[in-house]
C-alpha cells in the first residue's frame, strides 16, 4: 500500500499529479488549517500571450483559521471567467474541448467549500490523465482522533501504508517524522523536484504552472511522459 497525502489545491501543478500517479491511495489533507493569505489552495497559474495569469477562487474572509474543508467559496461569475481565460490562452490545443468540458462541469457545480471544489477538479483531471484507478479519500471523512497536521502519521497507520510517497518541501518536515514512520514499518519515498521543460506556447518556457498548461500543450499522453522523466 503506497499512500500520498496533500492539501487539496486548485488545478495544481505537475508534481501534485506525480504523487497521485505514484500511489494506490491519495488522501486530501482537508482537515488542516486554510493558509492565511494567497495560497495554491485557492489559486494557480496558467500562461497567456501576455505572460503568466493567476486563476483565483474567491474565498470568504471569515475562513481565516478554519480547516480547508470549512473554507467557503464566495459565489460569483469566476467559473465562467476561468473557463474563458483557458479557452483564449490555449485556443487550438488538441485536448482543449474535453478539458474545458470537464473543468466547466467540475467548477460550475456550486460547491460550498474550496475543498469540495478542489477534490472534484483533481479527481476529474486525474481521470483524464489515466489515473482513475487511484483511490481518493478525504481526511475529514476518516474518523481521525487527532487534528490538523498531527493526523498524517495516523492516516498512514490507519490505511496500513507500507510506503509514504511525498515531496521534499517544508510541509513534509512539519507533518512527518521519518524515524517514527520507520518504527511502524513505513518507508518514505521522496519524489523528484525538477520536471523537464516541454513545448509551450506564448514565448519562453515558464515552469511550475498548473497541470492544465502541460495537458493543453502536450496532451494527456505527453503529460504522463513528463512525469515519468522527472529527476
Amino acid at each position: 500500500m503506497r499512500v500520498g497525502i496533500h492539501q487539496p489545491n486548485y488545478i495544481p501543478w505537475l508534481g501534485y499529479f506525480h504523487k497521485i500517479a505514484a500511489v494506490d491511495t491519495f488522501v486530501f489533507f482537508d482537515n488542516v488549517q486554510m493558509p492565511i493569505g494567497k495560497s495554491f489552495v485557492s489559486r494557480n497559474r496558467i500562461k497567456t500571450n501576455s505572460g503568466e495569469m493567476w486563476l483565483t477562487v474567491p474565498t470568504a474572509r471569515d475562513s481565516d483559521g478554519k480547516p480547508i474543508a470549512e473554507t467557503q467559496i464566495v459565489p460569483g461569475n469566476w467559473p465562467r471567467k476561468h473557463v474563458k481565460s483557458l479557452e483564449t490562452a490555449y485556443a487550438g490545443a488538441a485536448e482543449l474541448k474535453p478539458v474545458l468540458a470537464l473543468l466547466g462541469a467540475a467548477i460550475g457545480e456550486g460547491h460550498g467549500s474550496i475543498a469540495d471544489l478542489n477534490v472534484r477538479v483533481i479527481a476529474a483531471l486525474a481521470e483524464h490523465l489515466g489515473y482513475g484507478d487511484v483511490r481518493f479519500l478525504r481526511a475529514t471523512e476518516m474518523g481521525l482522533r487527532n487534528e490538523g497536521a498531527e493526523t498524517a502519521h495516523e492516516i498512514l497507520k490507519l490505511l496500513g501504508a507500507k510506503t509514504y510517497v511525498t515531496g521534499m518541501g517544508a510541509g513534509t518536515e512539519r507533518t512527518i517524522d521519518p524515524a517514527a514512520l520507520a518504527a511502524d514499518g513505513i518507508a518514505v519515498q521522496y519524489l523528484p523536484k525538477v520536471y523537464p521543460e516541454y513545448p509551450q506556447r506564448h514565448g519562453s518556457f515558464l515552469p511550475n504552472l498548473s497541470i492544465v498548461d502541460a495537458i493543453l500543450n502536450c496532451g494527456a499522453t505527453g503529460t504522463r511522459s513528463l512525469l515519468a522523466t522527472a529527476t
